[in-house]
């Protein structure tokens, strides 16, 4: 039975109610009693709503042709299928009872079992919609290759989620569903627990349901859709019982932070939905309409298990569109990205850092006209650069022994059966640095484009038969016979894999006959046959590439109708294969893997030094890992850090400072995790430093130590890297600022964003309210004074901790809506004016008692001089804000430096 109310008495009153909204719906088809119904509805077609005869506890919505409107641009999306929808949000009692059934370990934080289930993860939610299904014998909505689950057993990560749009069973609804169910009767004003009737608590389901018949869509908790909001957020609905009525709209999506798959939040939950999802077309990251479906076989923890390292990419060809496709397998990366362009691309091959590719527009065994390019691998920003000669074919990365990085190509990778024709062609090899190539240098005679060894005295060639150049001497392998796709490894051990049309050679060597590409050829240095190694039942190899890996090699799968349908990665030792991706026609596969001695230490750990944002678990925001590189590579000369949350993100420019300095602001972020960084980050390795700009938010100041980003430094490996190696105050080791940039990469926003901006996030002018949004009741509940007292206490602690190591610490105080002085509450996020007044005099009180501790309010409890145009909102600055403020720090550091 779903969703059973928890009391007889309650059903029954409830029941009575549902029959009056049916037979007035059924007198009324076109809604005209409906309860102001949502501007985001399409007005001239109305959803037949009703009881779900079949699952109790759920509405039946028949779109009726109806539309809706979705976000802020109002985007209009239509349904078409019929859909059921949980008529409350799912309760304690009705998660607990799947979770005990299923073994489920981590306990529910529930006040009483008949509240709606909060602080589970959508992850956890995906689980338990298909053990739901399960229950009532229908097929599960949600696939995956494998759960990850942390130390208290929430699911934080279900690797390889797929969403199964054809199967009926239980799910969670889409952000269009939902908003064609709330919008028949939306009015939070009337139906639902809000911050002027809740006392900030969640409440028992169904005290006002609307003039349909669902109950609290708007307010108590805030729920979870199925819908994405960018690669790695959620779109919530509905608003929560701490927000006013008039600050919950259908057209919102998300909270006041992100929302990702494994928050925890006691104030999100969710309601079900029923029924097959309309058929959606597949998107790639640039929204560019998907051509070829591509399904992941592998993830990242897959081909860490086979590679050692989650530092690893693939790229081939898609050969439907001749665009080129990368998985970056660091886990965060939502599957095969598309690169869309009118070059095509062939033969593709990836830089020795991992950051770049090279391809071509010609291919092996085919004689025509080809250019060589370089691009960056990245969807964001292409960098695509020509190389300028007549004719390149099939280019090769090669870094010498001295680090410098060319690329090797040959002038022709046609069919090289004929000894004149292959030897009066040339192999090449040509600088590249700066994004820019050098000059063209010829290093042989003959087109030996399957390799060349780091030394430059050993090359490979395979396109018919199998070619080798060692030291000056060139001569033909594998008893003349033909040989193709041909690759040379980059391991020292000058190794030759190659294919061959089922020769008498290779099956004298296997002791077995096979057919055309049947098995991978292994001969080594000497042209000694040492492997043979058998293709997939019903499959056949082609387009085969060592990795830059010991024993690792990747191919195509060509089916029985001659299509590549599976790209794979190869083991020579054990022969064992494993699939990596699948699609209609895919080919030329690299594959890259970050080496073990990268910047020449074998000490520090790949997947952990630096990962400050983890892969896996998502714990880390994104924002905070930016600025950890950013910290780390200018820690030396570093002057000045401000440290905060949003408000410090976007009001303090350090480029106005006169001295070096860094914004370390962050969404998030908290006085407790800033305590943290400063203890273990910014004083033992910021041997300049000179201020500390502290953000102080008196409303921000009940948040517990337990906040998401001190969480976070217990998950990012990173951060937990750091703190067993004591936050490396002993010295840092050896190449280790090269390790976190390798593992927190800019993309081309993150540099527009935030880089050139030295951290500051650049918002455009708004204006500061009237009737300002306050999020919280200036009231504080009992836990909360505790929470702002210890924050009180531990920022004075500091403060005393550092009198005399050699900066000073400034205590900011950002400007907010002067719209607040007309409220009880400081601030956005609540606390009594009252209160706020006390500590900030206990602050100015501190200013007196240190002499390092200077408190510079601008917020001055609304009094201040920032004009609209210096605000972005209500509680954050527009950059010409942040110039303003900043400015006047610049000015009171050099009257502090007199």
């Amino acid at each position: 039975m779903f969703m059973c109310f928890c009391d007889l008495a309650m059903r029954r009153l409830f029941a009575c109610f549902l029959l009056c909204v049916v037979l007035a719906s059924c007198s009324d088809s076109h809604g005209n009693g409906r309860e102001n119904p949502a501007v985001g509805v399409d007005s001239e077609s109305t959803p037949v709503i009703v009881l779900d005869s079949l699952r109790e506890g759920m509405m039946k919505i028949v779109p009726n042709g109806a539309s809706v409107l979705l976000g802020k641009n109002l985007v209009r999306v239509k349904l078409d299928s019929a859909y059921s929808l949980g008529i409350h949000e799912v309760t304690c009692a009705e998660f607990d009872k799947i979770a005990k059934d299923e073994d489920w370990y981590f306990a529910l934080d529930c006040a009483n079992d008949k509240l709606p289930v909060t602080n589970v993860s959508y992850y956890d939610v995906v689980l338990f919609a298909n053990a739901y299904s399960r229950l009532f014998g229908y097929d599960s909505v949600y696939a995956y290759h494998r759960p990850f689950f942390n130390a208290k057993g929430h699911c934080i990560n279900l690797e390889g989620l797929e969403v199964l749009s054809d199967v009926e069973g239980f799910r969670l609804p889409t952000e269009a569903e939902w908003v064609m169910a709330a919008s028949q009767s939306w009015n939070p004003e009337k139906y639902s627990w809000n911050s002027t009737n809740s006392n900030f608590e969640l409440h028992e389901p169904c005290m006002f349901p609307d003039s349909v018949g669902f109950c609290d869509l708007a307010g108590n908790a805030l729920e979870l859709t199925n819908d994405w909001f960018g690669s790695l957020e959620k779109v919530v609905k509905g608003g929560m019982m701490v927000q006013a009525p008039s600050e919950m709209n259908l057209n919102t999506r998300g909270d006041v932070y992100p929302v990702t798959p494994s928050t925890l939040s006691g104030y999100i939950g969710f309601r079900l939905a029923f029924g097959k999802i309309p058929e959606a077309t597949g998107l790639d990251e640039q929204n560019g309409v998907a051509t070829n479906y591509m399904k992941m076989m592998a993830f990242s923890s897959d081909v860490r298990e086979k590679v050692g390292t989650y530092h690893s990419k693939l790229a081939f060809r898609n050969n439907v569109t001749g665009n080129l496709v990368y998985i970056d397998y660091d886990g965060r990366s939502p599957g095969a990205i598309e690169i869309f362009d009118t070059v095509q691309v062939f033969h593709p091959d990836i830089s020795p850092d991992g950051s770049k590719v090279a391809f071509c527009t010609g291919i092996e065994g085919v004689d025509g006209p080809s250019s060589v390019y370089v691009r960056n691998l990245d969807a964001n920003d292409g960098g695509l650069v020509k190389l300028d000669v007549e004719k390149a074919v099939i280019p090769r990365w090669h870094v010498s022994e001295g680090g410098d990085t060319s690329i090797v190509f040959v002038d022709n990778a046609s069919d090289n059966s004929d000894d004149a024709e292959f030897l009066a062609r040339g192999t090449w090899i040509i600088p590249f640095s700066n994004g820019k190539f050098g000059q063209a240098k010829k290093l042989m005679d003959g087109a030996y484009h399957s390799g060349v060894s780091q030394s430059l005295n050993r090359a490979v060639s395979g396109a018919r038969r199998l070619r080798v150049h060692v030291n000056g001497k060139d001569d033909v392998w594998y008893n003349g016979e033909q040989a193709c796709n041909a690759s040379l490894s980059k391991d020292g051990l000058n190794q030759t894999l190659f294919l061959d049309f089922g020769g008498s050679t290779g099956r004298s060597f296997a002791n077995e006959k096979y057919g055309v590409h049947e098995r991978l050829l292994v001969a080594d240095s000497n042209g000694k046959m040492v492997q043979a190694i058998p293709a997939p039942k019903g499959f056949s190899f082609d387009h085969s590439e060592w990795v830059n890996r010991d024993n690792l090699a990747v191919v195509s799968l060509v089916d029985f109708q001659g299509e590549h349908a599976k790209l794979a990665l190869v083991n020579v030792l054990d022969s064992s294969v494993t699939e990596l991706v699948e699609g209609e026609d895919l080919w030329h596969p690299n594959m890259w893997v970050m080496p073990k001695n990268t910047f020449g230490n074998k000490d520090l750990d790949l997947d952990s030094a630096g990962v400050y944002w983890d892969p896996i678990y998502q714990g880390g925001e994104r924002a905070a890992s930016l600025k950890m590189r950013m910290f780390w590579d200018e820690h030396d000369s570093l002057e000045v850090i401000a440290v905060g949350t949003s408000r410090t993100e976007r009001g303090f420019d350090p480029t106005q400072i006169s001295k070096s300095a860094l914004n370390f602001g962050y969404v998030g972020g908290s006085l407790w995790a800033s305590l943290y960084l400063m203890d273990n980050y910014f004083i033992p390795h910021a041997k300049n430093l000179k201020y500390l700009i502290v953000e102080i938010s008196y409303d921000l100041m009940h948040n517990s130590k337990a906040s998401r980003m001190q969480n976070a430094f217990g998950q990012a490996p990173g951060y937990f890297y750091d703190r067993n190696h004591n936050f490396w105050k002993e010295g840092l080791p050896q190449s280790f600022v090269r390790f976190v940039d390798a593992n927190v990469g800019y993309t081309r926003a993150d540099s527009l964003n935030y880089v050139y901006m030295k951290g500051l996030l650049v918002l455009e002018p708004g204006y500061w309210s009237d009737n300002p949004e306050i999020k919280n009741d200036s009231a504080m509940l009992a836990s909360w004074q505790k929470n702002y007292d210890n924050s009180v206490d531990s920022l004075t602690a500091f403060i005393d901790s550092t009198q005399n190591k050699g900066f000073k610490i400034i205590g900011l105080v950002y400007p907010q809506s002067p719209g607040y002085a007309n409220t009880g509450s400081f601030g956005r996020h609540g606390t009594k004016r009252s209160q706020a007044l006390k500590t900030a005099a206990y602050f100015d009180s501190l200013a007196q008692v240190y002499p390092h501790f200077i408190m510079v309010d601008e917020n001055k409890f609304g009094m201040h001089d920032y004009t609209d145009d210096m605000a972005n909102d209500c509680d954050h600055l527009s950059f010409v804000g942040a110039k303003h403020l900043s400015t006047r720090l610049d000015s009171l550091i050099k009257t502090l430096e007199k």
